[in-house]
């Protein structure tokens, strides 16, 4: 039976697994390369000679029969113990017992023909022997020959498998497969029909007409070509569908904001309240990943007769914000209450004291306290609610708002997830521009935690990445703010100011730019700067955690330990796993004398990657101060972290 035999993967990283689940560890390279010969000869034996010549071409003849007969040693030493080994081998051939093994690839063949979708879809991502490379020019063109025949086999696969659903009619699990083939294929037109059809049939009108220009701008781009007549002919069949009768939002979390109510008897109250209305509506439309319902649609609302949840869902709004103020000279205050529509719940309120409403200057403090704190809740609740829905039915949008939510909560296989997540976006819509500002995140959080082994060459590439999103949109203060980190982290100040300062002139209100600003500010010595920059950050959102991991390291490089534990410990309650905060920890603590505290977090971060030692965190940390290196390296070198 099948689940009985061992499971060969080619498709990605190499993996052989046993009967029960478990990994076989094949270190070599050839011996990869041997086994996945055998399995792909169909249970043929394949000669000795055959076998020394295609993986050790470069020896003389006696020397690869041994290297071969020292390849079956090692096999057979590491599937014994597993079960009754799928690899035969004699005087003359080896070969592979296709009733004690299946491969990947032979799985998704069977699910095709059987109609239905194989355990999981995430395991077709990669290409053939994904990561595998040699010096040799003979296994080099097997490789190659290999990579491009599997890709094949897996197309058709694929395009059999979506095909048959759809027409059985499961057009889920149709789009779930037509997705994963345009990761390995975002050309293939008939796939992109199938999640047009899908739009069609759910009345998602709007993301239909996305996706379709999506697939106009790829092929356009990259090839030169326009989408065939009959994908033509369908998204004209869907602009010719009726409107709906509520607009369709373009799948950010949108955000409805009721007229301000004033509970102040000045005669000037309702002046006061629309005032502070307008300016709320507008600086929350600075904050780009969110969408905003219009100021004039929210004052043609009558509110009088409906709830919450009516408006919200009225105005196609995902998140409906009430706001109540009393101004009292500075004895002011404002209260805010955010319900998500859908279930017509409270997830968020807050009461901001000492606010005067009675001055410009007092409304646009509130307007900024409010716009930063809500940008950040109706994110994180948007993305985590976005975490839990399959990724074949929804649009770029709430993939990203999936990406978001991994970055937010960063960990080595969130990041790859996120890494994948943001390629599939960019497949179907290249000119997505907040995606790259993810995949700099991404790399940034790898180089800190030690999931690179190059960090230089991971800044270096997330440069590249934001310069590519400037190029389609120099305003956009996400990008500008990844792009100001990526020249500090390499050692480029100016420039990496000057970007960092632009985006918190586009929008002072995200504590994100503040806070990046603030590590800018201490990587170039500008202490006292720094924080004023955090002080910012905290005003605009006091709850945002990173503050705390940059203030600790102002507060390391001032040599104020004290502080700097402090503001680490509030950063670790909340991601107890990011290495970089722990080893500053470790080194604050050693500098205190804390000697067991400081060896405890360097042996925590030290089960976790093996990265992380002296000579990567030079290079890490290429753009600081002799002084801070030297300083950080004494603290951690005495809380036994190695060198190398």
């Amino acid at each position: 039976m099948v689940a009985m035999r061992f499971m060969l993967r080619l498709f990605g990283r190499f993996q052989l697994l046993s009967p029960a689940g478990e990994s076989i560890v094949i270190a070599s390279r050839k011996h990869q390369a041997l086994i996945a010969m055998l399995a792909l000869s169909n249970g043929k034996p394949v000669s000795r000679s055959k076998l020394a010549g295609m993986l050790w071409s470069e020896r003389t003849e006696e020397h690869a029969r041994n290297s071969l007969r020292q390849a079956f040693f090692a096999i057979r030493h590491a599937v014994n113990g597993h079960g009754v080994s799928p690899l035969v081998f004699d005087s003359g051939a080896g070969w592979m017992r296709t009733d004690a093994i299946v491969t990947d690839i032979q799985t998704l063949a069977e699910s095709a023909k059987a109609g239905s979708l194989p355990p999981s879809l995430d395991a077709f991502e990669g290409e053939f022997l994904e990561g595998l490379s040699f010096n040799d020019e003979t296994l080099e063109t097997w490789l190659r020959i290999e990579r491009g025949r599997h890709h094949n086999l897996l197309a058709d696969c694929l395009a059999d498998l979506t095909e048959g659903l759809e027409r059985a009619g499961s057009t889920e699990q149709a789009v779930l497969a037509a997705q994963c083939l345009l990761r390995q294929d975002p050309y293939h037109e008939p796939s992109h029909r199938t999640i047009l059809r899908h739009h069609k049939a759910r009345g998602e009108r709007a993301r239909a007409i996305r996706h379709y220009e999506g697939l106009k701008a790829l092929l356009e781009a990259n090839l030169g070509v326009a989408p065939d007549l009959e994908t033509q002919q369908l998204i004209d069949r869907i602009r010719e569908q009726q409107e709906p009768s509520v607009d369709l939002t373009n799948g950010k979390p949108r955000i409805a904001i009721l007229p301000i109510r004033s509970l102040s008897h000045d005669g000037d109250d309702s002046l006061v309240a629309e005032s502070l209305t307008r300016k709320l509506i507008g600086e929350l439309g600075l904050f780009s990943p969110l969408s905003v319902v219009a100021a004039a649609t929210m004052f043609a609302v009558n509110a009088r007769h409906e709830t919450v949840e009516e408006i919200g869902r009225r105005v196609g709004a995902d998140y409906v914000l009430e706001t109540a103020v009393q101004g009292d000279g500075e004895a002011g205050w404002a209260m805010v209450q955010l319900v998500f529509v859908q279930s017509g719940t409270q997830i968020w309120s807050r009461k901001y004291l000492d606010e005067s409403t009675n001055s410009d200057l007092g409304q646009d403090r509130l307007v900024r306290k409010i716009s930063g704190n809500l940008y950040h809740i109706v994110m994180k609740h948007a993305a985590a609610s976005s975490a839990t829905e399959p990724e074949g039915e929804v649009g770029t949008d709430k993939l990203y708002l999936q990406v978001f939510n991994h970055v937010e909560r960063p960990t080595l296989k969130g990041m790859i997830r996120a890494r994948r997540l943001c390629e599939r976006i960019l497949a179907i819509d290249p000119n997505h521009v907040l995606v790259r500002e993810s995949l700099a995140w991404i790399n940034f959080h790898s180089c800190f935690n030690g999931w690179l082994d190059d960090p230089v060459g991971g800044f270096q590439q997330a440069r590249e990445i934001v310069l590519v999103g400037l190029g389609l949109d120099d305003h956009e203060p996400y990008l500008l703010s990844a792009f100001g980190l990526a020249e500090t982290y390499l050692g480029n100040a100016r420039a990496g100011l000057e970007a960092l300062q632009r985006a918190v002139d586009l929008n002072p209100n995200d504590a994100e730019f503040h806070t990046w600003l603030g590590i800018g500010l201490t990587v170039a010595g500008l202490i006292g700067e720094a924080h004023m920059a955090f002080d910012q950050a905290d005003q605009v959102s006091p709850d945002y955690h990173p503050i705390f991991l940059f203030r600790g390291d102002a507060h390391f490089a001032s040599g104020k330990y004290e502080e700097a534990i402090a503001c680490l410990d509030r950063f670790l309650t909340v991601l107890p796993d990011y290495h970089w905060a722990r080893l500053l920890r470790a080194a604050s603590y050693a500098a205190l004398g804390r000697d067991l505290m400081a060896r405890g977090d360097v042996a925590y971060v030290r089960e976790s990657t093996l990265l992380l030692n002296g000579r990567y965190l030079e290079q890490l940390l290429q753009a600081r101060g002799s002084s801070f290196r030297q300083d950080l390296w004494l603290r951690l070198e005495a809380a036994d972290l190695p060198w190398a």
